[in-house]
């Protein structure tokens, strides 16, 4: 039925390039983002296995239509194989490491860029994480920063690339050339060491490349139809890999303690950690559907902050000093012992976590901007014990919040985020000066109002919990947001000019799906708002509920919309006038200005999604 063996990666690449490996027709796109392909990288670089692949014989009962690589082109040779399961990584390597364009991946925010990949040579011989010393550059490889003014590094050529000791990956499966070139270039420039820093990093990480293998599962040809859709479905749907809470469960196990006992509870009249969290019978929906993995990532942060912090006190410095980590392999290292001391503490920080949120008008789970963030909050809570509720420190702890919201800075990498937010964040709410590098790096360009469109965007959430912690109410109750009556009223984000209005006026859905034309507002009022223009509408609401005009335009100012400008149908202005409101209330709990102008540090294009794609809010 299959075989199971290993060939070397830069066969299996070429193999790839030359059409003998391919994809079935139905494979999904090429989806990784620059943060999956850095860390697939990172891995193949330090030759940390990257899991195995599954192919499929061409030629038996299924005559999958074949579809090349993304950057390799059909028609070179005859397919032999269909790659079932590796998709992803393949073309990631393929891309990355073979090719002499640029890899075509996504950012944090889902913008679409061209970039290709360097190993900054002085920091992977340093042993610093391998994840921060491999860089991705724009096409033109050139970074820039200051919305594209300022040039922080230049790879355009590769005298740059030696200035600099940036080793391009596309070389690595042949990097004789370059190398040669680069001796020749050290003496020329006087650079004694380059012979012994070349000769280092090939030994190191060259040639560990060059020799890397990958493990291959081969479903033979014989293998019926029924039996081949059944493996495909379970890798591509069905499959589940173990979760590190799953492992970690099996490894407690040894020493008689039942993990997922301790997390879901056992018997009828034994709680779990899990839903004393949520809450028994005051419920907190807001971390009600925490993960047990989210559990552990802080219980882990405790142990290695605490493990890191005993190293110094002993005299440990620099490399010597275990680092802060919530990432899987620490999870799967922390021992029973330290989740025992935690596991209260933590709990209790998810309590205050509840708390910390919903004060800032976030009553539900899916209104959380990031749920790692709870992670981050839960931890800090966790060490900071009663000093959490100190006013001070939760306006730091505010600061950080927003900071982290708008400047969407949990997008990916979350766990290293985590790791030196913790220990930060506790360092600033004891007193210390240093901001947080989170709060220091944060930043909100105004325009980003426009692109907010759906729940998907953690900025999009955000904006709306500000608006309702500043004390919006409701245009027919004036209710403001409070846990009982979000529930009771069925608060939810809705249209202020409506969306049948504006599409009779022929308004780009881009435009009129913006959060900048949405509110938060009970059930009953949109309602009440139908699908009329406002001027009409807020005529119905004065007249039906018996509110004065002048008690109404008191109400829309609590949400920052001009009253004038709404009266007046005047979609254009009112538009105008939010989006400077909303910039301001976001700089306000940014605690630093919004940024006005507009751009990038590369080329950026939107990725379109169909209207029907549009996550449509109103009831």
């Amino acid at each position: 039925m299959f075989d199971a063996t290993k060939d070397d990666l830069s066969k299996i690449l070429e193999r790839a390039a030359a059409g003998q490996i391919q994809l079935p027709e139905f494979q999904r796109e090429y989806v990784w983002d620059d943060d999956d392909v850095r860390s697939l990288l990172a891995s193949i670089i330090q030759g940390f296995p990257i899991g195995a692949i599954l192919t499929l014989e061409a030629g038996g009962e299924i005559n999958f239509k074949p579809r090349p690589l993304e950057g390799c082109v059909a028609g070179r040779a005859a397919v032999e194989e269909f790659l079932l399961d590796g998709q992803q990584r393949m073309t990631s390597l393929n891309q990355a490491l073979t090719s002499k364009k640029p890899v075509e991946t996504l950012t944090k925010r889902g913008k679409r860029v061209s970039r290709y990949y360097y190993v900054d040579i002085e920091k992977a011989l340093s042993g610093i994480d391998m994840d921060e010393a491999i860089v991705g550059v724009p096409a033109d490889r050139v970074i820039r920063r200051n919305f594209g003014k300022d040039i922080v590094l230049d790879l355009s050529t590769q005298q740059k690339e030696f200035e600099n000791r940036m080793f391009p990956l596309n070389q690595i499966l042949d990097s004789r050339d370059w190398g040669n070139d680069w001796r020749e270039y050290g003496k020329v420039q006087g650079q004694t060491d380059v012979d012994e820093v070349e000769r280092e990093f090939y030994q190191r990480f060259i040639r560990r490349v060059e020799r890397y293998q990958v493990p291959i599962i081969k479903l033979n040809r014989s293998n019926g139809r029924a039996a081949i859709c059944q493996v495909f479905e379970k890798v591509n749907v069905g499959g589940k890999k173990l979760d590190a809470f799953e492992l970690v469960t099996a490894i407690y196990a040894g020493d008689d303690f039942d993990l997922r006992a301790d997390w879901l509870g056992s018997g009828e009249n034994a709680l779990g950690r899990k839903k004393r969290i949520a809450g028994e019978h005051n419920e907190r929906p807001v971390v009600s559907a925490i993960a047990s993995t989210d559990f552990l990532q802080a219980c882990t942060v405790l142990h290695t902050r605490e493990r890191r912090i005993a190293s110094e006190k002993a005299g440990a410095t620099g490399k010597e000093l275990p680092a802060i980590s919530c990432k899987r392999d620490a999870l799967l290292q922390l021992p029973l012992n330290a989740y025992k001391a935690s596991a209260d503490r933590v709990e209790a920080g998810f309590h205050e976590t509840s708390k910390f949120l919903n004060e800032r008008k976030i009553f539900q789970h899916r209104d959380v901007p990031y749920p790692p963030q709870m992670v981050t909050l839960s931890s800090v809570f966790a060490i900071l014990g009663n000093e959490g509720l100190n006013d001070n420190v939760r306006q730091k702890l505010d600061r950080w919040f927003w900071c982290t919201t708008f400047g969407e800075l949990y997008g990916s990498a979350s766990e290293s985020r985590i790791a030196f937010d913790v220990p930060e964040l506790i360092e600033w709410c004891r007193g210390g000066e240093a901001l947080p590098r989170s709060v220091e790096d944060a930043y909100f360009q105004k325009s980003r109002l426009f692109g907010l469109r759906t729940r998907q965007s953690a900025a999009y959430k955000g904006l709306h919990a500000l608006l309702m912690s500043r004390g919006c109410l409701d245009f027919v109750s004036a209710r403001p947001a409070e846990i009982a009556t979000f529930f009771d009223d069925q608060l939810d984000i809705h249209h202020i000019f409506p969306q049948d209005w504006c599409k009779k006026q022929g308004i780009d859905p881009k435009v009129f799906n913006s959060a900048v034309n949405k509110t938060p507002l009970s059930k009953r009022t949109n309602v009440r708002v139908g699908g009329d223009a406002p001027s009409v509408y807020l005529e119905r609401i004065q007249e039906k509920d018996g509110i004065a005009p002048d008690r109404l335009d008191e109400l829309l100012d609590t949400h920052l919309i001009d009253a004038a400008l709404l009266r007046q149908d005047d979609f254009e202005g009112f538009m105008a006038k939010r989006a400077d409101r909303l910039a301001a209330i976001i700089s306000e709990a940014m605690g630093k200005p919004v940024v006005e102008e507009e751009g990038s540090d590369e080329p950026e294009e939107d990725i379109n999604a169909p209207d029907e794609a549009i996550i449509e809010e109103i009831a």
